[in-house]
């Protein structure tokens, strides 16, 4: 829990986690059990608060995962570009990509991601419909094997995704999957779910940081899926219920926890993307 955040307590009287005397309602201080449930303890005896213990559980965890992550132009997945593209899977295997956006984005919007910009974008990247026929050939491959695909706040980047390679052109996942975009592995709804009360930011830093998986440079695309995929791996170790999950499981498992963890938000976009048409480019709002 982030520092100075309210410790979650007891509804009801149970035993001390330590000391196995009884801790009225409401008075105890709730911690990760080592098994990934609760535990109670009296305030004086709690451990320091820290995500679960990982456990050696089998699962769709322990299978080839591959993560993916895009640095874009801005937060409209209908009309902001990707500037690069890393894929990393978990026996090894990377790609990166840096992408032309084309000569109509104007080279001073606003820095959106470490060490790219749209100046070095267009200076060093490829041509966008020859990257995005790479990656989207990689990822089809993949997701045609019915192994999980890994990405952090997948609506976003999947919706740019999509949106993308019409916009170029390009067949899109939907085209290249006959039997849909599966199984996706978001590690934001999975965090959510598992600990859906922890106070403080659900940021990928903020995630990382909490299960202790190094993050060093957050926005830049091949460091966010290096530390997606790890964090997609930890959680699945960290939690049973989640590790027991088929893969198409736990495919539509997010698919109904994303959308309770988003009834209040009714402009949320659908999970794992929405089929978006691409948009021609407009300058940002401001700030």
């Amino acid at each position: 829990m982030n520092a100075g955040a309210p410790d979650l307590t007891n509804d009801y009287d149970e035993p001390c986690a330590a000391c196995e005397a009884v801790v009225p309602a409401g008075t105890g201080v709730l911690r990760h059990g080592p098994t990934g449930g609760w535990q109670v303890f009296h305030p004086g005896e709690a451990p320091e608060p820290g995500p679960p213990a990982r456990q050696d559980l089998p699962g769709w965890h322990r299978r080839r995962l591959m993560a993916l992550d895009i640095a874009t132009t801005g937060n409209r997945p209908a009309v902001d570009r990707i500037l690069s593209a890393a894929i990393r899977v978990s026996d090894g295997t990377i790609g990166d990509w840096i992408m032309d956006p084309g000569s109509n984005i104007p080279s001073s919007i606003p820095r959106r991601a470490p060490g790219i910009t749209v100046e070095r974008a267009r200076a060093e990247g490829v041509p966008a419909a020859r990257a995005l026929e790479e990656v989207a050939t990689l990822l089809a491959d993949h997701l045609a094997s019915n192994e999980v695909l890994v990405v952090w706040f997948a609506p976003h980047v999947l919706t740019t995704l999509h949106a993308e390679l019409l916009r170029h052109g390009v067949a899109p996942l939907t085209d290249r999957l006959p039997h849909g975009v599966a199984p996706v592995c978001d590690p934001l709804v999975l965090d959510r779910h598992a600990d859906r009360y922890r106070p403080g930011r659900r940021s990928l830093r903020a995630v990382t940081a909490w299960y202790g998986i190094p993050h060093d440079r957050p926005g830049d695309a091949a460091s966010d899926a290096g530390a997606t995929l790890e964090l997609a791996r930890t959680i699945g170790a960290s939690y049973p219920s989640i590790a027991r999950l088929s893969r198409p499981a736990l495919h539509t498992e997010q698919i109904r926890w994303n959308a309770e963890q988003s009834r209040r938000h009714p402009d949320a976009l659908d999970w794992p993307f929405a089929t978006v048409e691409p948009l021609p480019w407009e300058p940002p709002p401001p700030d």
